[in-house]
C-alpha cells in the first residue's frame, strides 16, 4: 500500500504556473490578470464557492470530491484517506510476448 495524499483546494479551474508568467513580462501585464478574473469568477459562479478534495493513492488511484463549504471538507479529510488506504494496488501485469519469426527484419516472409 503506497502513501494517501489529501491535499484541500478552492474550486477553479486553473493551476497557476507563475514561473512562466513572471518569465514573460506580457503574461503579467495581460494574461494573468484576464486569468485571475476568470478563476474567480468560475469559482463564484460555476462552483459556487465549493472546495475540492484532492485524494492520491500512489500511482494507481486519484479522484476529485467536490464540497459545499470549506468547513465539510475538512470534516471529510480523515474518511477520504481512509477509503482510498483500502483500495489495493493493482496487481502486476504481465508483459505479453508475441510470437515472432525470428531473424532480420529485411527478410520476406
Amino acid at each position: 500500500m503506497g502513501e494517501v495524499n489529501v491535499e484541500l483546494r478552492r474550486s477553479g479551474f486553473a493551476d497557476w504556473q507563475l514561473e512562466y508568467a513572471f518569465d514573460h513580462w506580457i503574461g503579467i501585464v495581460v494574461v494573468l490578470p484576464l486569468a485571475l478574473l476568470s478563476n474567480l469568477l468560475t469559482h463564484l459562479f460555476v462552483f459556487r464557492c465549493g472546495w475540492t478534495l484532492h485524494v492520491s493513492a500512489g500511482d494507481y488511484y486519484y479522484k476529485k470530491v467536490r464540497y459545499r463549504s470549506k468547513a465539510a471538507a475538512q470534516a471529510d479529510i480523515e474518511r477520504q484517506r481512509e477509503l482510498a488506504a483500502a483500495i489495493a494496488p493493482p496487481a502486476p501485469i504481465e508483459p505479453t510476448r508475441l510470437p515472432t519469426r525470428g531473424g532480420s527484419l529485411r527478410r520476406p516472409w
